[in-house]
């Protein structure tokens, strides 16, 4: 990364010409790309699927004024071992497919109606290109709105959720509401983004890993509910045919289906704070991006990112914020919510696709207690061809007490309120 007069070491796509159109975008003025300086780079441990840096892009526009802008540059793997076998192209094709095509459409539907508190809980993105092999996006840096990640580690407090979820509501009521009022358009938004997780196609990728998976959420249950009607719970429920019900979920809850993000854990959210409390967030990461049921991001939220202390405390009364914030929005946007999405579709939504949460915790809770130092060296594969993502994510079960509980009490959540 020494030359910092040009990015083609990033991608070879990521020429001088893209980047002086995009300055020239950005700015509303035509400016020429000069040349970028490095901010910082990111944890190990934090992308499995991407290399993401920090920097800032400059050029000059016809006054030989120098401007700028600070981003995060998202680019597809070089190492073509770890491209293949995580199929990141896919997941760029879909992220990108999101910015460019998808999200804009809402925020033009959304423009046309006069709202309080319009969406507007995103990066701005930058740049984008996608073939496959040279693949990269480019968004505007929020930390430069003092915007910063919350501890993946740790379970988030009621304010981080509450924040969160009124945030889910409002991205979610755009597409109610433009369903209701221009389902066409819907309609033509919702059929660009595609399954990138849960999918028949997909199982093969997903097998042996699903069995990891399944055995370390056992493993905690046993290890600390033993003997319990958990044990048998789990064991019921962490086998093969459940791939299939997730599938279902993720693909065929169209009549309540929504843009929904898709990868909705902790690491995905930026806060902004005022002292300790979270007054606004973003979302970030989009390459889950799917149409389906808002449940499914409700609820796997609720389980990758909160305690049980939280969810005996505030589960009820979170659900019915989240619902009071998105019906509203869909009522100011000029829809009836009681006939798009009622209160009682949530709940009945609630109960019938908790399990997805659950499912996709076995997954999501062993990578977020994961210290980082512990994380696998993704540029470790080699070769020219896909592996098998179990033989390199070779997670084990829980070292912690804490850990387990961490999963485990997802289980006890879902067997109590009948979700299982």
């Amino acid at each position: 990364m020494e030359d910092n007069t040009s990015l083609l070491q990033v991608s070879k796509c990521l020429t001088n010409e893209r980047l002086s159109q995009a300055l020239t975008d950005w700015f509303q003025e035509d400016c020429q790309f000069t040349h970028w300086k490095y901010v910082s780079d990111t944890g190990k441990g934090d992308s499995y699927l991407s290399e993401v840096i920090r920097i800032r892009i400059f050029g000059k526009n016809l006054k030989d004024e120098t401007k700028h802008v600070q981003v995060i540059l998202k680019n597809i793997p070089k190492n073509e071992c770890r491209r293949l076998t995580y199929r990141s192209h896919e997941f760029f094709k879909n992220e990108i497919i999101f910015y460019t095509e998808v999200l804009p459409a809402l925020i033009k539907f959304q423009s046309t109606k006069t709202l309080k508190d319009p969406f507007d809980n995103y990066p701005r993105i930058f740049a984008s290109y996608a073939d496959g092999v040279n693949d990269y996006i480019i968004l505007e840096d929020a930390s430069l709105y003092d915007f910063g990640s919350a501890l993946r580690q740790e379970g988030i407090d009621i304010e981080h959720c509450r924040i969160t979820f009124k945030t889910f509501a409002k991205f979610h009521a755009m597409s109610f509401a433009m369903k209701d009022q221009e389902p066409e358009e819907f309609q033509r938004i919702s059929n660009l983004v595609f399954e990138t997780y849960y999918h028949e196609r997909l199982w093969p990728w997903y097998q042996r890993f699903w069995a990891r998976i399944c055995g370390i959420a056992i493993n905690a249950v046993e290890t600390e509910y033993p003997n319990s009607k958990y044990v048998d719970k789990i064991k019921e429920f962490a086998v093969p045919e459940r791939y299939q019900d997730m599938i279902k979920a993720a693909c065929h809850t169209k009549e309540t289906g929504v843009i929904s993000h898709g990868d909705s854990w902790t690491n995905n959210f930026l806060y902004k704070y005022d002292g300790l409390k979270p007054i606004d967030t973003k979302m970030i990461d989009f390459q889950l991006t799917r149409c389906a049921s808002p449940v499914l991001d409700v609820c796997f939220f609720i389980y990758a990112c909160t305690s049980q202390e939280l969810r005996l405390k505030h589960y009820e009364d979170l659900m019915k914020y989240y619902y009071d914030v998105l019906s509203s929005q869909i009522d100011e946007m000029g829809s009836d919510s009681t006939k798009v999405y009622s209160w009682e579709k949530f709940r009945e939504e609630i109960k019938k696709y908790s399990y997805f949460g659950l499912a996709f915790s076995f997954e999501s809770t062993p990578m977020i207690v994961l210290e980082p130092e512990d994380a696998p060296d993704m540029n470790a594969l080699t070769g020219d061809k896909a592996l098998n993502i179990d033989d390199f994510w070779q997670i084990g079960n829980f070292k912690t007490k804490e850990g387990r509980l961490r999963e485990a009490n997802n289980v006890v959540h879902c067997v109590d309120n009948g979700f299982i």
